[in-house]
């Protein structure tokens, strides 16, 4: 089943509201928020890429792949449509992913804790309320 949770995505003017996977195996530097390309043209970044973009090769499971990588955006994760936390994230724009992917790193910021990945259940640090996994 896997975690997956409710996310604000904030970048310039836009705000969307997502259900992204939390994936401990997506390992990076930074916080990083990995989303397939129909979300990059619902906030205003594809095709037309902007003047800050970074092109780069990401090695993954199934080989290399190439992704568009902007700064500047914002993620907040949303509880029973409440924000928690204002994180500055990158942007990933991957070709070939079909699901918003959170990196190890804006997990780790987000405060989130995967208690039974089976089961798709996960609580916030520091808390005990066990929550189940977004749809």
């Amino acid at each position: 089943m896997g975690v997956r949770v409710k996310l604000r995505l904030k970048y310039g003017d836009v705000s969307l509201d997502l259900v992204a996977l939390v994936n401990t195996g997506y390992e990076t530097d930074v916080p990083e928020l990995l989303i397939p390309v129909n979300i990059a043209e619902k906030i205003g970044l594809w095709p037309k890429l902007p003047d800050n973009i970074i092109i780069e090769t990401y090695k993954t499971a199934s080989g290399l792949m190439k992704v568009y990588r902007i700064r500047g955006a914002n993620v907040s994760l949303l509880i029973e449509d409440k924000e928690r936390e204002n994180i500055e994230v990158f942007i990933v724009i991957s070709e070939y992913s079909d699901e918003v992917l959170i990196s190890d790193q804006l997990a780790s910021k987000l405060g989130i804790v995967i208690e039974d990945p089976a089961k798709g259940l996960w609580r916030i640090k520091g808390e005990s309320i066990i929550r189940s996994s977004e749809k």
